[in-house]
């Protein structure tokens, strides 16, 4: 059962880098400093062309692993449900779930916040029931989005959207 752990992610970070690389197309070339093949589309389509190519080798793994485990008998592929399935990627999907509700929520509450949030989401969801700890997980999370924040909007001059309380 091993295959679910790169297959369904795989699948469904190759529909995200493909979506990304051609929004990529979008980004408008600033010619401020001249012509360089170094442009404002650089750096996205190679962070989209990276993704791409390692969620296809996820798909691909998956795949294989899926295929030696029905050779095996380890599973009989007729008797899986969907619904089985999505429960044994709960945690997977919930993530992407978060993502996009941090994606959707940061413009109008700011990115300190809804990055606090965010990170916070991940840490209870991925983490054992068993050893859930409440405050470390917040804690690491304000100290990282403030961290984040603060390299990027001082040392890299890269606005971040301020939201509701204009920080």
């Amino acid at each position: 059962m091993e295959y679910r752990k790169n297959l369904y992610p795989g699948i469904i970070l190759t529909i995200i880098s493909a979506a990304y690389l051609a929004l990529s197309g979008q980004i408008e070339i600033f010619t401020g400093s001249g012509a360089t093949p170094l442009d404002a589309r650089f750096m996205p389509r190679l962070w989209g062309t990276v993704l791409l190519i390692l969620s296809l080798m996820l798909v691909v793994r998956g795949i294989k692993q899926r295929k030696a485990a029905v050779a095996s008998g380890e599973i009989d592929a007729s008797k899986k449900s969907l619904i089985e399935a999505i429960a044994d990627s709960r945690e997977v999907l919930l993530s992407f779930v978060f993502l996009a509700i941090y994606v959707a929520i940061m413009e109008p509450i700011g990115f300190l916040i809804s990055t606090a949030v965010y990170l916070y989401a991940e840490i209870l969801l991925l983490t054992e029931k068993s050893k859930r700890n409440y405050i470390i997980p917040l804690i690491v999370a304000i100290i990282f989005a403030v961290g984040i924040d603060f390299i990027f909007v001082r040392f890299l001059n890269v606005l971040l959207p301020a939201g509701i309380f204009g920080f």
